[in-house]
């Protein structure tokens, strides 16, 4: 998902990423993390941004505010004690695409 995730968001394709794309990471994620009661906070944000995009007129605001959590979250997953491995340096760079993409709206 990770992979999936950042192919989806690098080269700048900001502006070409749908609403329903977003959703379709989102399912992925949700299914991934699934089990994991460490990362429910972010499963949470998940969920709220997938409700926001699946409005006819997501609200830009929300949308905005959910992606800054989910990118502080990340980073904050990325930097913790439990972190280790060849992931963690993928996962600050989400972190970072989250914030630039939430800038772009």
């Amino acid at each position: 998902m990770l992979e999936d995730t950042l192919e989806t968001f690098q080269a700048d394709a900001y502006s070409s990423v749908t609403p329903a794309q977003g959703v379709m990471l989102i399912d992925g994620w949700l299914q991934a993390l699934e089990n994991d009661p460490n990362v429910e906070a972010v499963q949470q944000a998940l969920a709220e941004l997938r409700e926001q995009l699946n409005r006819p007129t997501p609200d830009r605001k929300e949308v905005k505010s959910l992606l800054i959590l989910l990118s502080d979250q990340v980073k904050e997953i990325a930097q913790g004690p439990s972190a280790e491995g060849q992931w963690t340096g993928s996962l600050q760079s989400m972190g970072v695409i989250l914030r630039d993409f939430s800038n772009q709206l």
